[in-house]
């Protein structure tokens, strides 16, 4: 009886021990773990993709883009982390921002609708990631 009992410990302890990635594959989060910054690179580039193709950007009007599109994604950083302790003053200072970066994309995309869909393709592109997340992990969207 003795010898069964640690026979399946030692079987159930292998078998534990087997399911552990080794480290530095990529098999957990954190420091160390490898892939995360690959991972960041990689959205980032879909990001650029996902923008160009919805908005049918040329490659002069792209040259103009990015940078604006760059000043404004700071200019929203700067708010939150600034503004992040009253809603009504982020608030008004995102409004703020977004009709700066409205005012800049003028002279870039030239129409009112390419412009508004830039306005609107960073939420775009957020679902389009939380929906793609969703499948990998098998929620339904």
């Amino acid at each position: 009886m003795k010898k069964i009992l640690i026979l399946c410990l030692v079987i159930v302890m292998a078998v534990s021990t087997n399911a552990q990635p080794p480290k530095g594959q990529g098999g957990g989060r954190g420091p160390g773990k490898g892939g995360r910054g690959a991972n960041k690179e990689k959205i980032e580039l879909y990001k650029i993709q996902f923008t160009t193709e919805k908005l049918a950007l040329t490659t002069s009007e792209a040259e103009q883009f990015w940078p604006v599109y760059e000043a404004y994604k700071k200019a929203m950083k700067e708010i939150i982390e600034t503004k992040s302790n009253d809603e009504i003053q982020l608030q008004e200072a995102s409004l703020n921002a977004r009709k700066k970066y409205k005012t800049d994309l003028k002279a870039v995309l030239k129409t009112d609708e390419r412009i508004n869909t830039a306005l609107k393709i960073e939420r775009e592109f957020l679902k389009k990631m939380r929906n793609e997340m969703n499948k990998r992990k098998g929620f339904r969207a």
